[in-house]
């Protein structure tokens, strides 16, 4: 399919900006959904003298580092190799503009870009943070007006971006599959649980709608209770990877490289669902037990922390005698999967297809407002 001579390309990118990782799914030509896992580190502030011995061969977003007035920002797994040099903390709005300039650098060069095109942005934030969509689209469109290089070639996409709280992606993707089923969503109250490794949040809809009133964002966040209750448990830094493996798989036999051998993570597991466990029922019981009891609501359960404390959750709510409105959203949609099955890191993290559940259904719904003839022909 070949592009028009006369319109710049047009890119359509959702992105969810993670603490422990950025997941994209963008689309240039018709019918195509390519997926993108990135590191989530960011580097900023760095001299252009470091990249005399920086190897960017292999992928772009592997590799990818920003030349922004007159600085170097390395970002996603570029970025780890320079988080002990970085003597400048960038806020997290200046960190989305970068991951998101660094999305865009990445996909012109796989695409082979000019570069001037034009990019709409669909952006997932936590609720908590929605109040910096402002700030965060002034902070793009200005870097982008002035323009920057990735990987030494230059950049001035004109960009369009909107916001939308964590969770609502999944929200969108539900609405897909009620209205295929010949339902709407719109007289289904629906509540969205997102169990990050920052903070826990509930997204409360009603006739089709967010509401504020309803929704929290201030819940549990899984890695500070992760960190205390291994180190309670006995746990140093270099075991917490295999503790995370063990946790994620349900493997309690892990490789410890503290003792260089097979360890049994059973203890330390048991310390770290209890503690993550008591602390998310505590917190639904306060912020999700009230609309429960007033009428029937969908309950959908999701984010990268969830499936650490699956029998608890499932124990919660059928305490509280709604299990059978509650669905755990693991990330088995077909499509998704068959979407993200090239990916390398999806052989790697068996978690990724419900990692990036929320940022595919935010990309279903800024393809579905596309008109017909958006599309470059």
């Amino acid at each position: 399919m070949r592009l028009s001579l006369v319109d710049p390309p047009k890119v359509y990118l959702s992105a969810d900006l993670g603490s422990s990782a950025s997941k994209f799914f963008y689309r240039l030509q018709s019918g195509q959904t390519a997926p993108i896992w990135m590191g989530a580190e960011v580097v900023e502030g760095l001299t252009s003298a470091i990249l005399n011995g920086f190897n960017a061969g292999g992928r772009p977003q592997d590799n990818a580092w920003l030349e922004v007035d007159g600085n170097v920002v390395m970002v996603g797994e570029a970025a780890k190799a320079f988080l002990e040099s970085n003597s400048l903390s960038a806020n997290k709005a200046e960190k989305a503009v970068y991951k998101l300039a660094a999305m865009l650098g990445a996909i012109a060069e796989l695409e082979q870009l000019p570069s001037r095109y034009e990019a709409t942005i669909w952006l997932s934030l936590p609720l908590a943070e929605i109040k910096t969509r402002h700030e965060i689209a002034e902070k793009l469109q200005s870097l982008c007006q002035r323009g920057f290089t990735f990987q030494g070639k230059a950049q001035q996409p004109a960009v369009t971006l909107k916001c939308f709280p964590e969770g609502f992606g999944l929200y969108l993707h539900r609405k897909q599959q009620l209205e295929r089923a010949g339902e709407k969503i719109d007289l289904r109250p629906t509540s969205i649980v997102m169990m990050g490794h920052r903070n826990l949040s509930i997204l409360s809809f009603e006739n089709g709608s967010l509401n504020l009133a309803g929704s929290a964002s201030d819940g549990p966040g899984f890695w500070p209770i992760f960190e205390k209750a291994a180190r309670s448990a006995g746990m140093t830094v270099p075991d917490y990877p295999a503790l995370l493996r063990a946790l994620s798989s349900g493997n309690a036999q892990q490789i410890s490289p503290a003792r260089a051998s097979v360890f049994d993570f059973s203890a330390a597991m048991a310390a770290v669902q209890s503690a993550y466990g008591q602390a998310v029922t505590v917190y639904l019981r306060d912020n999700l037990l009230g609309r429960v009891l007033e009428g029937s609501v969908d309950i959908l359960i999701s984010g990268g922390a969830f499936p650490m404390i699956r029998p608890q959750l499932k124990g919660f709510f059928e305490e509280i005698h709604c299990g059978e409105r509650v669905t755990l959203v693991e990330g088995d949609d077909g499509t998704l999967t068959d979407v993200v099955r090239d990916l390398p890191e999806s052989h790697q993290l068996p978690t990724l297809p419900l990692r990036m559940m929320d940022g595919y259904g935010l990309f279903l719904g800024l393809i579905g407002k596309l008109p017909s003839t958006a599309a470059p022909r």
